[in-house]
């Protein structure tokens, strides 16, 4: 019976050895290729500027939820014959034509669509280069001493 117990505790001892052994060398290996981590150096990211949220309104009958701004599909749509690039330069976006360009969806008809808060918004659209108004938009207004595509969104 003794023989039994020590040969039962030789294959213990021997098992866990083939077990402890690789995965203390495992996870010295994985210390040593990770150790670069603590040498990188972190930067502290700050806004280059204010950003005013829209207004925001409480949907539905519960308080307990952040309210959310209200927003609005607003699209964009336009009908050019030859035109390669169609984009919309706005005060929503900076006045950056490359921040939204619209997307040909038929024979000669660009569209995009665009969630905005409610106010007034003047754009411009920019095809190929060129700023022109909205031929679709009667209402228009001057903005920085030029002649701008004026939006409602209600």
């Amino acid at each position: 019976m003794i023989e039994k117990k020590s040969m039962l505790l030789t294959v213990a001892m021997i098992g866990l050895a083939l077990i402890f052994i690789p995965s203390v060398l495992f996870n010295n290996a994985i210390q040593k290729y990770f150790r670069f981590v603590d040498s990188w150096s972190v930067a502290t990211i700050r806004p280059s500027r204010q950003a005013r949220l829209p207004e925001t309104h409480y949907r539905g009958l519960r308080r307990d939820e952040p309210p959310q701004p209200e927003l609005r599909f607003v699209k964009f749509s336009v009908k050019l014959a030859e035109a390669k690039k169609v984009k919309v330069a706005a005060d929503f976006n900076k006045w950056d034509p490359n921040s939204l360009e619209l997307v040909k969806t038929g024979v000669n008809i660009w569209e995009s669509i665009v969630p905005l808060p409610p106010g007034v918004y003047r754009y411009l659209y920019n095809i190929d280069g060129q700023n022109i108004l909205d031929p679709m938009n009667p209402d228009t207004d001057i903005d920085s001493g030029r002649k701008v595509s004026l939006l409602t969104v209600k």
